[in-house]
């Protein structure tokens, strides 16, 4: 039983130092990303907010300065030769001004529109970007677990054994043995086309 001992400390270990180690850093630093990424996507949201405000505003200075001067004109240019305009005054605002407010609603509606539009995407890609974030953070928490428990392996190995383990040894004579494997299998190639004809 004692011989095997090493045997099997020897091929756990190996198990171990062949995975990938990942900075512990890295976790923070992902969980403060995606922290970080919730204040930006409100920036986003209140910056298309803005942008949509600024131009309503410029639409209502547009139809306030343009378009109903322009249209008063036309009216006027209606009204027949001679017609007193003091007395056609009421009537004249009263058929502009319904449809000024008609032309000012239907192009603040589709401002309104694609503001919403625009929300709602930037709603969906930030809602796929947080749960590929969440997905990214429990592998990177998991594989921090993964490292906490390969170090507490070595440390009852080492003490089981009373022998110092030389990881970064075993790392690279696996990266050699894989590197020559590697080699002599793109060797074989030609020869396994061959075979299989």
């Amino acid at each position: 039983m004692n011989r095997l001992r090493p045997f099997v400390a020897m091929s756990i270990l190996l198990i171990l130092v062949s995975c990938a180690s990942i900075p512990k850093a890295t976790s923070t630093l992902s969980r403060a990303v995606l922290d970080q990424s919730a204040a930006m996507h409100q920036l986003n949201i209140q910056l298309v907010e803005q942008l949509f405000t600024e131009k309503k505003t410029r639409l209502q200075h547009y139809i306030n300065t343009v378009y109903t001067p322009t249209a008063v004109k036309n009216y006027i240019a209606l009204i027949p030769d001679g017609t007193d305009y003091k007395t056609a005054l009421p009537n004249i605002v009263s058929s502009i001004i319904p449809v000024i407010e008609r032309k000012k609603d239907s192009l603040t509606a589709l401002l309104t529109q694609r503001e919403n539009n625009i929300i709602r995407k930037l709603n969906a890609n930030y809602a796929k970007f947080v749960q590929a974030g969440n997905s990214l953070q429990n592998v990177l928490d998991t594989a921090n677990e993964l490292n906490r428990s390969e170090q507490y392996l070595l440390t009852s190995v080492d003490s089981l054994t009373g022998v110092r383990i030389n990881t970064e040894a075993i790392r690279k004579d696996l990266d050699q043995v894989l590197t020559k494997t590697s080699g002599l299998f793109g060797k074989l190639t030609p020869y396994e086309n061959l075979l299989k004809k």
